[in-house]
């Protein structure tokens, strides 16, 4: 693993200077820019933010934040290289379009996790499911992508619903998001699902012929003949 002073050196020979080019730019001499190279002694905190500007690397970068593994990839690096160097307006042009692009891609319509740098990008309905008397789901769509830890993202999950109402305390609060697995079919009686029930939405356990609450305060949702009942998936747990 390289040193502070590797790295000074090297980012400074990318940049194709002398030591006393960046001394001038950092407010120092050469023989002290020979020295941090050498690690005979390092930067303060003031010297260290001239050195970044002077180099147009990261902080992050010199104090080896990563330990060796840059998160970025170099295209990622070159559209930062060139970002720094708009004026406010252009800033705020591509800002703009990162904003709706984002937007774009934070409601598509895919289900897919998409897994990163042990991140998981995993979609969340922005409509939240009842967890209490129910209420209808309507035109869903997605409000978001969280960014989950890929170790606590269930392997069968495919998407993820926020639980609105306290019917499932206390396993469920008002304001959880909870990961679903989505079905063909139905969960099985005493599983937790997500459920539409004539139109309306709810989180809540299947039952013999009705749909059951953990909350005591809450009365079974009897299942009739006619009604007209569909599973939307099994729910796995929450975040």
């Amino acid at each position: 693993m390289s040193t502070l002073g590797e790295r000074i050196r090297k980012a400074r020979e990318e940049k194709n200077q002398r030591q006393v080019d960046l001394g001038r730019m950092v407010g120092v001499s050469a023989a002290v820019i020979s020295n941090w190279e050498k690690d005979v002694n390092r930067p303060d905190t003031e010297k260290l933010c001239r050195l970044c500007d002077a180099l147009d690397v990261s902080a992050a970068y010199l104090l080896d934040y990563w330990k060796g593994e840059n998160p970025y990839t170099d295209e990622e690096l070159a559209s930062l290289k060139k970002y720094r160097m708009l004026d406010v307006h252009g800033r705020q042009v591509v800002d703009l379009v990162l904003d709706a692009e984002y937007s774009r891609m934070a409601r598509h319509e895919d289900d897919s996790l998409v897994h990163r740098d042990n991140i998981t990008y995993i979609s969340c309905y922005d409509l939240a499911v009842s967890a209490g008397t129910g209420e209808p789901l309507g035109e869903t769509y997605y409000k978001s992508r969280l960014e989950i830890p890929t170790e606590r993202v269930p392997e069968q999950a495919h998407y993820c619903l926020r639980v609105n109402g306290d019917s499932m305390e206390p396993a469920y609060h008002d304001g959880d998001i909870v990961f679903v697995q989505r079905l063909d079919g139905s969960v099985q009686e005493g599983e937790i699902g997500v459920f539409i029930l004539n139109g309306e939405g709810y989180l809540k356990r299947l039952g013999h012929q009705e749909l059951l609450s953990l909350n005591p305060r809450y009365a079974p949702i009897p299942i009739h003949a006619f009604d007209d009942l569909v599973c939307q998936g099994r729910v796995l747990g929450k975040v």
